[in-house]
């Protein structure tokens, strides 16, 4: 018989990781609002770098964890019309989730500027290169908008399956309330 829910583990790291990226995305639209050279900025974005890290570090045992385990059915089925999309978006979401961090990693490295994790200080280029830092800032900007308006989208989709087509898709993926999860 297969299971009519993701583990609760799978279950517990998407949303875990939703909240990281919307509060992620939170701060870098902050950051803007901020004074350039400020304290408030300085910790704004070091929080921002953080939080990108924390997304970074659980995708992987997430992506781990989600190929050794079976997508639950969805009842009643999904059209293909919708199946194959929804697949795409789900692809598109796991990228952009790894891209992101990635890409603001190797901006740091480039700018040359210091940055931690944790406090531990993390390399940087002998020979900063300041044009390609911002260059993977525009890009990563671009893609952590995508990733945000994709995850808006993708949220949008499963109160629309749970409100209108009535199926369990987002049931599938709801944490339970009762101590025996």
């Amino acid at each position: 018989m297969k299971a009519s829910r993701y583990s609760p583990w799978l279950r517990r790291l998407h949303w875990l990781i939703a909240l990281l990226i919307f509060v992620a995305w939170g701060l870098a639209e902050l950051r803007g609002y901020t004074p350039r050279g400020s304290d408030l900025r300085n910790a704004v974005t070091w929080t921002h770098i953080q939080f990108g890290f924390a997304v970074i570090l659980l995708m992987l045992p997430r992506l781990l964890a989600r190929m050794r385990s079976a997508t639950p059915p969805i009842t009643p089925p999904l059209a293909a019309w919708q199946a194959w999309p929804a697949k795409l978006i789900h692809l598109a979401l796991y990228a952009l989730a790894l891209l992101v961090p990635v890409l603001g990693m190797a901006m740091q490295y480039f700018k040359g500027a210091s940055w931690d994790l944790f406090g531990v200080p993390l390399p940087v280029s002998a020979t900063p290169d300041k044009a390609l830092g911002h260059d993977l800032e525009e890009i990563h900007e671009t893609c952590g908008n995508v990733l945000f308006w994709l995850a808006i989208f993708h949220a949008v989709a499963a109160l629309f399956h749970h409100w209108i087509t009535r199926d369990d898709t987002l049931k599938r993926m709801l944490p339970t309330l009762r101590s025996g999860d």
